[in-house]
């Protein structure tokens, strides 16, 4: 789902495994012990936001037919506050939901068009610091 409303991202457990292995694997020694934030991102750090955010690199979500959410490492780690930095991905089912949601950090500087008649979403690269005549 592609859900405005919902902050972060939520992903059916085989995908949230992948990324956390992934993770784990890059940055695993400055992952906060112990610290869930909203008792669903537990993929959360102290420490350098750049820092942490290049050793990681951009996020790609893959879909079918090669569509693709580009998230670059600049803004990989969200602020949760108190000095502490989440990669804003949960698991979907800590939120009773069988699916997994795309919310709206990793929906930043993207147009999202939906395209009803043909039951498809598409994206492309959006500059939302500047104003559309």
């Amino acid at each position: 789902m592609i859900d405005s409303g919902s902050e972060f991202t939520y992903l059916v457990d085989e995908a949230y495994a992948k990324v956390r292995n992934e993770v784990v694997r890059l940055v695993g020694p400055k992952l906060k012990k112990g610290y869930v934030y909203e008792g669903a991102l537990d993929m959360c750090f102290d420490g350098n936001a750049v820092e942490i955010g290049r050793s990681i690199g951009d996020l790609v979500f893959e879909f079918e037919k090669g569509v693709e959410i580009v998230v670059p490492k600049e803004r990989v780690l969200a602020d949760v506050g108190g000095g502490v930095h989440c990669l804003g991905i949960g698991r979907s089912e800590l939120l009773g939901a069988a699916s997994s949601i795309i919310g709206n950090v990793h929906q930043q500087n993207l147009w999202v068009e939906y395209d009803l008649v043909n039951r498809r979403v598409g994206f492309g690269k959006a500059d939302c610091s500047r104003s559309v005549p």
